[in-house]
């Protein structure tokens, strides 16, 4: 019974998804007098050809427009993946330093040793951590050889912070864990309770009107804390250890998960203008 119900589900939403009437284009978001914002809907089927042309142009600059300051979506991801190989950098360079006494002199030494040994073998291929250590834990092993050096001469240069807005940082919500809990205690002057999360907002400065919500799944206060503290522009050998490991770990992966999400909503509206001009017989 379930699958039969599963199956007439599913023929539903193929033929809704199919039926080029149901295909509704939604205009920018604009604030009216009220201080509300409405949105203008059409039905693309409705539209005329140099409507649809321009919607569909409108579909490629948000999936692939090359403005550094405006980037496409497609283009966000590759900042995205650089962004979170330089936060690696600088933690592996850390953990040698710490842990295996190795300065960033020595390594940057080390690797121009192994390169010029091994020139004939990496001159069609960008040799990796793997390539020169062994023994590697697996969160590291990828990272080219290059960006090794560039972070031993202080090259990284400074984290974007973008997209990473402080919006995005609250909407991952908070959950504290058991130390955290305790420190964040606070009482009134009459001996009440204060409340935790008031507790929380007050300490890091988040305003009334921002949200801010208890979330299993989301930041602990050290995180959340170091997330909120990130300057515009901060270089990546400025940051402490916590604000690395949040963006690399977490951040930059809940960011990739929603820029995937953005393009696979713009890849869906091209295909539906596709197949309004290809029924219309528009040439787009």
């Amino acid at each position: 019974m379930d699958t039969l119900l599963g199956e007439k589900l599913k023929n539903a939403i193929n033929t809704k998804n199919s039926n080029i009437n149901s295909f509704i284009w939604k205009g920018s978001k604009v604030l009216n007098k009220e201080g509300k914002y409405t949105q203008s809907e059409k039905k693309i089927i409705e539209m005329t050809e140099f409507e649809m042309l321009e919607c569909y142009e409108h579909c490629k600059t948000m999936l692939f427009n090359k403005n550094t300051q405006n980037p496409g979506r497609w283009l966000v991801l590759d900042e995205i993946s650089d962004q979170r190989d330089k936060c690696g950098t600088e933690l592996f360079l850390r953990s040698l330093e710490q842990n295996n006494k190795i300065t960033r002199f020595t390594l940057l030494e080390m690797i121009t040793t192994f390169l010029n040994n091994n020139r004939d073998t990496f001159k069609e291929y960008k040799p990796i951590i793997s390539d020169m250590f062994s023994n590697i834990s697996t969160e590291f092993n990828k990272i080219s050889l290059s960006l090794l050096m560039d972070g031993c001469l202080d090259r990284l240069g400074a984290f974007t912070k973008k997209h990473i807005t402080r919006t995005f940082i609250l909407k991952q919500g908070i959950w504290l864990t058991p130390t955290e809990s305790k420190d964040l205690i606070e009482y009134r002057e009459d001996g009440s309770l204060i409340d935790r999360l008031e507790v929380i907002k007050e300490r890091l400065g988040i305003k009334e009107i921002e949200e801010l919500y208890i979330n299993s799944k989301g930041l602990n206060y050290s995180q959340m804390r170091a997330m909120l503290s990130i300057r515009p522009n901060k270089k990546y050998a400025d940051m402490t250890t916590v604000q690395l490991e949040t963006l690399r770990n977490r951040m930059l992966f809940s960011l990739e998960e929603t820029v995937k999400n953005h393009i696979l909503s713009w890849e869906n509206r091209m295909d539906q203008i596709e197949k309004c001009a290809e029924f219309k017989g528009f040439k787009l």
